[in-house]
């Protein structure tokens, strides 16, 4: 089993949820892709690897379905050990 970071914070007055995959894996100072991947959600990948480090919901409350998929992808520790990649239409190898 790798080892599992978890950073999950909710922003109540925007009702924004930001569910970090794993570390930020770049050096500081360079940028993310970020992808519509469904109402009110961004997925963030890193350019270097194109693994998804961040999911970010916005109408959070609105969105348990979201919530739920990022909680399934921080529990694949499968997926990150392959490298399989995020896509909008799900983890591809």
């Amino acid at each position: 089993m790798t080892e599992r970071h978890e950073a999950v914070r909710y922003f109540v007055e925007q009702d924004m949820m930001a569910i970090e995959i794993r570390p930020w894996p770049g050096k500081p100072g360079e940028h993310g892709e970020g992808y519509d991947a469904g109402p009110d959600l961004v997925i963030h990948v890193y350019p270097g690897d194109g693994a998804a480090w961040l999911w970010e919901i916005e109408n959070a409350s609105q969105h348990p379905e979201h919530i739920a998929a990022a909680q399934r992808d921080l529990d694949d520790d499968e997926a990150r050990a392959t490298g399989r990649r995020f896509s909008p239409r799900g983890n591809i190898p």
